[in-house]
């Protein structure tokens, strides 16, 4: 699971296939832990609102099941003042045994919960994925190849011919007027797979590399990346679905994200520049600076309104920024990087898969040299992950939004050097070297070294004051939403 460059030791596209498969799956269990981990702050929010709409519905037919939500919200507000109670006999760290059994009791809360995300989550992952090829390849201008142009009926016959040694239908070939050199795969199988080259990529590249890159977005399109991609996009975006929720009371914008969300779900064919503006929306749910301040909410209003008005919401907004600052912490901290490893993974696995099919490490490395981090082209920011290559976290700056799967886009270096345990040219790395460091400066190495050991105990005190935040925020929300459920049905 490691992300460091591999070391100097030679391997094959067997063996590293073979690593990067069961990476992936390692990667897959620990992020779908870290989920649920995720899930369990959400419940506080979430099991509250599916309860109080259960109990609603069940009330307008006649109240069947009302007693049945009545005494199961009663119950775990029976449940706190147990945990209460315990907490007053824990005395040091070896009573704490003690709140295993309360705590367990809890349990049956994150369950709606835990269903209604895995709903969301599957409903989001769908919804963004009806972009049509034919809106995308719109979106950016592309065409067909030209018979009559020498270069593009060469690219033609390079895509057709790596197909067939992939075993795979052809895909269909798009060229992008830039002078820009990318490419970028669509489709999620090799039956509506879609190839975009831009100019500048034909005008760059020689055949050769250009054939190593044909590999790469074929094997990216059979190797199911795309919809890899898709469902790393989803977690985000369920986080800020149920964020945006929370935020109705005070952004107007949050009522016009969930409007947008509900046209596009009932259009047979939303179009991507609607599906693109409600996905910004949703990521924009996860945003402290989201929060409008309390003084412009009350702006325009008579002194004495106004006052009342921010007592009001204030809850909500304390609420809100309470449960923004949580899940901020526990997706960077605790469930971006494996998000990142896992992707990552993916990226480096379908790399190796071109060296299986081209059998050319250097020509595949030399293309991601000329190609490098760059931008997608016009049309293309919001959906940079299709292409080949795209900006790296270190040529991002901090307000810049886009998509989390592009945020976690491996640099170019990092995919250099295990081409090179595969038969490339070493080529020379930006990355710090620590062993080189150690040998040339072993005094200053022990320093470096003994700060990175202080960075253990400040790593530690760190992730327990999160676990301390969010049990206070959660149970906090999650018995003050169960009161106001008890009390409404």
């Amino acid at each position: 699971m490691s992300d460091a460059a591999p070391s100097a030791r030679r391997t094959t596209f067997y063996e590293e296939l073979t690593r990067r498969r069961r990476a992936g799956w390692i990667a897959a269990v620990v992020c779908a832990l870290i989920a649920a981990g995720v899930g369990l702050v959400l419940s506080t929010i979430v099991t509250p609102l599916v309860l109080l709409i259960l109990g609603g519905l069940l009330n307008l037919v006649g109240g069947f099941g009302v007693a049945t939500v009545q005494a199961f919200v009663a119950g775990q507000i029976a449940n706190f003042d147990h945990l209460s109670a315990v907490l007053d006999r824990v005395q040091g760290l070896g009573d704490l045994g003690l709140l295993v059994g309360p705590l367990l009791r809890f349990a049956p809360v994150a369950v709606p919960a835990l269903i209604t995300a895995l709903l969301v989550w599957l409903w989001l992952r769908a919804l963004f994925g009806r972009v049509g090829s034919d809106a995308f390849v719109a979106r950016l201008g592309a065409r067909p190849a030209r018979p009559d142009d020498f270069e593009e009926r060469q690219l033609a016959n390079i895509v057709e011919e790596v197909a067939i040694g992939a075993g795979a239908p052809v895909p269909q070939l798009f060229l992008i007027d830039s002078a820009q050199v990318n490419a970028a795969a669509l489709g999620t199988s090799h039956r509506n797979g879609v190839l975009l080259f831009t100019r500048g990529l034909l005008e760059t590249l020689d055949r050769s590399e250009t054939e190593a890159v044909a590999a790469r977005l074929i094997s990216t399109i059979g190797a199911g990346d795309l919809r890899a991609a898709a469902g790393i996009t989803a977690v985000l975006r369920t986080l800020g679905f149920f964020l945006t929720l929370l935020d109705l009371p005070l952004r107007g914008g949050a009522w016009r994200t969930l409007g947008g969300l509900l046209r596009v779900s009932v259009t047979p064919r939303p179009g991507i520049d609607a599906l693109g503006w409600v996905g910004d929306g949703l990521e924009e749910g996860l945003q402290a600076e989201a929060l409008p301040d309390l003084d412009r909410l009350a702006s325009g209003a008579p002194p004495i309104v106004g006052k009342v008005l921010r007592f009001a919401i204030l809850p909500f907004y304390l609420a809100s920024a309470l449960y923004k600052l949580v899940l901020f912490l526990w997706t960077s901290l605790c469930l971006g990087p494996p998000l990142a490893l896992l992707w990552r993974n993916r990226c480096y696995w379908t790399d190796a898969r071109v060296v299986q099919l081209a059998r050319n490490p250097e020509a595949f490395a030399k293309a991601l040299e000329k190609i490098g981090a760059v931008d997608p082209p016009p049309g293309g920011e919001a959906f940079a992950y299709l292409f080949i290559a795209a900006p790296t976290a270190a040529r991002r700056s901090a307000s810049d939004r886009r998509t989390l799967a592009l945020a976690l886009t491996p640099s170019t270096s990092d995919r250099l050097a295990r081409l090179a345990a595969m038969g490339a040219e070493a080529r020379p790395s930006g990355a710090f070297d620590f062993k080189a460091f150690a040998a040339a400066r072993p005094g200053s190495a022990a320093i470096v070294g003994a700060l990175g050991l202080l960075l253990v105990p400040l790593f530690a005190v760190l992730f327990a004051a999160i676990g301390f935040l969010t049990a206070i925020v959660t149970s906090i929300g999650l018995l003050t939403g169960l009161m106001i459920v008890h009390a409404l049905i």
